[in-house]
């Protein structure tokens, strides 16, 4: 039987794809546009829209178990094709905005519980993955200003997080699309600590041999130096959310460890390995 990976372009659908067939197993990656899609060899390609699932019949064929990456739309369509073909268990990434404070009431929370409704009103078996903040939003966020400027702007620093490596999130997900002993309905995962912003930069510099310079903005700031992509409705809740962050240890679970074997990957390990985005 096969195991369908949706959003395999993803840093974490990517990943898990190589982790599957590294293991051995039948794996399916599916994107919009299959031809955008860059699998390592011996893994099938599938175009599939989740939210618009025509031609979907295709994508599932012999699935037996699916990841399934959050989108904004209905995937109710999708899941009822998934369980007439014959899927037995779905993996969900969602995120701590589905229930946090400040967040599962706004738009980033509301895409995330619809997700979740509609795998739990599809009558599929299914366990949520919740990842804490991952460890790649530091690249997103933070890369170009580090290596443009070797300073970050930042609001907010004394906030707490706990990093995710990707990795850990995705050998997570190939446990349970692979093995049924951990499929509750729901893991948290989290890094291995609590960190303030402001040691998280502090991290990166050590990882790059040079200090980076901390330039500590009020939340106005934030907003007027937003990147282009970033809206700022969703930018201000972020940042709402940070700041309730501030004096306050962020959660921590053994999760990683329970499931996968291995304790949760420190952020400084994934600086090392992503350090050239930051150069």
């Amino acid at each position: 039987m096969t195991i369908l990976v949706t959003g395999a372009r993803g840093n974490i659908g990517g990943r898990l794809v190589s982790l599957l067939a590294e293991g051995g197993h039948r794996v399916r990656g599916s994107a919009r546009d299959a031809a955008t899609l860059r699998l390592p060899e011996g893994v099938e390609t599938a175009e599939l829209d989740l939210t618009d699932p025509h031609g979907a019949e295709r994508a599932l064929r012999d699935v037996e178990t699916m990841f399934l990456y959050p989108t904004r739309g209905d995937l109710g369509p999708l899941l009822k094709i998934a369980h007439g073909t014959g899927v037995r268990y779905v993996v969900l990434l969602s995120s701590p905005a589905a229930y946090d404070a400040g967040e599962y009431d706004q738009p980033i929370g509301l895409v995330h519980r619809e997700a979740e409704r509609a795998v739990e009103e599809s009558g599929l078996p299914y366990t949520v993955l919740y990842p804490s903040w991952l460890a790649s939003n530091t690249r997103r966020d933070w890369a170009e200003q580090i290596r443009s400027l070797g300073r970050v702007g930042v609001a907010h620093p004394e906030a707490q997080v706990n990093p995710i490596h990707l990795d850990d999130v995705a050998e997570v997900a190939a446990h349970l699309l692979t093995d049924d002993r951990h499929r509750g309905r729901m893991q948290v995962l989290t890094g291995p600590r609590s960190m303030r912003l402001r040691d998280v930069v502090t991290v990166l510099g050590d990882v790059l041999g040079r200090s980076i310079t901390l330039d500590e903005l009020t939340e106005e700031q934030a907003i007027e130096q937003r990147a282009p992509w970033m809206p700022e409705a969703i930018l201000r809740t972020l940042l709402a959310v940070t700041a309730l962050g501030v004096g306050v240890l962020a959660p921590v679970t053994n999760n990683v460890e329970r499931i996968t074997g291995h304790p949760a990957r420190e952020f400084a390990e994934w600086a090392r390995t992503h350090r050239a985005d930051f150069e």
